[in-house]
Parts: structure tokens; C-alpha cells; sequence
């Protein structure tokens, strides 16, 4: 891995279900997250805050976990998990942990996990159907509804086995090109209900969300520099964390210095990051990818494609993991 330094810590959001409770795992009548559950996203935002600085053949395993479990965290609410690195060995990462659910407590504890090549795992096991697929990600730093699909496909696509490729696109001009729909034009009580529904999804993955007081910044560099971090392999750090900033920190996407701290928390070179803003092979890729899009009928974000259909908006990504989980 990439050098590691105690000190590294994120707050990652997500989202509680049915079957995260007590009662799914045999425990009748308790509605509340089950410890398990919660444990499982331990794991996760322990893996997500590493993850910008694994190296080709990288995988880590979880080795231990110590928790208390303080309070009942409920279904159909977000969590928020803070994750910090306290000890980063040469193979083995320790982590401080704590799960609130508002102003609630939830959780506390230690998680340990080991660096380990990923060839270990190779075998004779068997694959998902769709282990061999691929989902792609359209997505532009412009639209909420980005941010918070975004904070989770890449969930999606590991519990699946499926691999994941980001996808950047300049929403404006896409919708400019197909005189597409502008939902912010629309009549005042719609406009009402979608900005309701924006908080509401939000809430439910226990994500901040704050325009940006000068919404909208432009996200050319962003996308830019997203092109990059694809094939650096760490676009999702990357495309999270830019995302965060934005929707919930009030941060300049379109800012030099914004992005090239970005891209230092998210295992990028910063130089490379800012000349990437200015290339023009980059700004061709861009139109490249429009051309594409409009010609697969792509008209509006965030659209998912996973063997050959389209998947489109936020609320639809669970559509798409029932078909990446069917037998067939």
C-alpha cells in the first residue's frame, strides 16, 4: 500500500433497512439495528478511508473488532460512522470508531485489519453471476442526486462482485445537447416537492446536505481531474470526496487549490491533478463521453448502465442490484 500515517480520519454516512435489525437475524419484535449490522459498517468506512491508497494487487481482511454497543440505532434512518487510523504498521491498520445517529451515541470501538495480496484469494471458489460484468457510473459534481448515488454504488458493486467503472459527464451540456429536462424550471410546487425529496433521500442515508451558497460552480476541472483518478484507479475516493465537499462543506469545485487537496486526501498527485484542468486531451474525453451517452439515450443523472440497460436517478440503484444478484 501506499504510505499510511496515523491521524487519517472521514465521516462516512449510510443508510439502516429491515434487514439490518435485530429481528432479521432471529431476535423477534427488536426493530433496531442489530450489532452485526453495525459491525458490517465498521468495516466498511474502514475500507472506504483506506481505500484511495491501495496498489495494484492490495486487499485487506478484518482480523478483529471490539465494540460497545451504547444505544439503539432505527431502520429506515442514516448513520453516520467516524473512522480514524490510529496505528498504520506495514501490514497492519488500526482503527478508532464511532456510530451516532443524530445526536445519539450508537457505537464505539477498535477494528483491526491486515494488508494482504489480493492473489491469496484466488481459487477454486465460485462466482456470482455477475462477477464477470461490469456497471457503469454516469455522473457530474452539478446534481445532488450524484452525490448521494455516488456514496453508494461502490457498496453496490462490491457486495455483488461487480466491477465498477466512473463515468464523468458535463450534465449542463448534455442537456443543452437533447433539450433535456431541467427540474429546477419546472412549475413552483413541483420544485416544492423535489427539493423536499432531495432532503428526505438524503436524511435516509444519513448524509449531510447543504447547497453551496453559490450553487452552481462550475465542474469542468472536477471532471477533469475524475477522468484521471479513473484510471489511477482511485476515482471513487476521489469522486466522494470532491462530492462531500461541495454538497456538504460549502467547498470551491471549481477552486485550483480545492482540488488539489482533493486529490492529495484521495492518493492523486496534485501536480498531475492541475494539469489534468488544463489538458485538452481531457476536454475532448468529456465531449467524447457525451457523444456517447446521448448515443446510448442517456437524458439525465445519475444513469447507470449494467448489461447493456439503463438504470436511471438515485432511487432506482436498488433495481439494479436486484437484477446484478438474479441467478440468471
Amino acid at each position: 500500500m501506499k504510505p499510511l500515517s496515523g491521524g487519517l480520519e472521514r465521516r462516512y454516512g449510510y443508510a439502516l433497512g429491515t434487514g439490518d435489525t435485530a429481528a432479521a437475524i432471529g431476535n423477534p419484535g427488536v426493530e433496531v439495528a442489530s450489532t452485526p449490522a453495525l459491525i458490517k459498517f465498521v468495516e466498511s468506512a474502514c475500507y472506504e478511508l483506506i481505500l484511495p491508497f491501495y496498489e495494484a494487487g492490495d486487499a485487506t481482511v478484518g482480523v478483529h473488532v471490539s465494540v460497545d454497543h451504547r444505544a439503539p440505532a432505527r431502520v429506515n434512518r442514516g448513520i453516520e460512522v467516524a473512522v480514524r487510523l490510529v496505528e498504520a504498521g506495514q501490514r497492519k491498520l488500526e482503527f478508532e470508531v464511532r456510530i451516532t445517529q443524530g445526536d445519539t451515541l450508537v457505537m464505539t470501538g477498535r477494528h483491526v485489519r491486515v494488508v494482504v495480496p489480493r492473489a491469496n484469494f484466488a481459487g477454486e471458489t465460485s462466482a456470482s453471476p455477475a462477477a464477470s460484468a461490469a456497471v457503469e457510473f454516469w455522473f457530474d459534481f452539478h446534481s445532488p442526486w450524484c452525490y448521494l448515488a455516488a456514496n453508494r454504488i461502490g457498496d453496490i458493486a462490491r457486495r455483488q462482485g461487480v466491477r465498477l467503472r466512473w463515468r464523468p459527464i458535463h450534465l449542463a451540456n448534455l442537456i443543452d445537447a437533447i433539450d433535456g429536462r431541467r427540474p429546477l424550471e419546472a412549475n413552483a410546487a413541483f420544485v416544492r416537492w423535489y427539493q423536499q425529496d432531495l432532503r428526505d433521500q438524503a436524511d435516509a442515508l444519513g448524509l449531510p446536505l447543504e447547497q453551496h451558497r453559490e450553487y452552481p460552480k462550475r465542474p469542468s476541472r472536477a471532471l477533469r481531474i475524475a477522468l484521471l483518478a479513473e484510471e489511477r484507479g482511485c476515482a471513487e475516493a476521489f469522486v466522494r470526496e470532491a462530492m462531500r465537499a461541495y454538497w456538504a462543506r460549502q467547498g470551491d469545485i471549481s477552486d485550483l487549490d480545492t482540488l488539489a487537496q482533493l486529490a492529495i486526501v484521495t492518493g492523486l498527485d496534485a501536480t498531475e491533478a492541475e494539469a489534468a484542468t488544463a489538458d485538452p486531451e481531457r476536454r475532448r474525453q468529456l465531449a467524447d463521453n457525451q457523444d456517447e451517452a446521448i448515443a446510448r439515450g442517456v437524458f439525465g443523472l445519475p444513469a447507470m448502465f449494467f448489461e447493456g440497460k439503463l438504470f436511471w436517478g438515485n432511487d432506482r440503484l436498488d433495481f439494479m442490484e436486484s437484477r446484478m444478484a438474479a441467478p440468471w
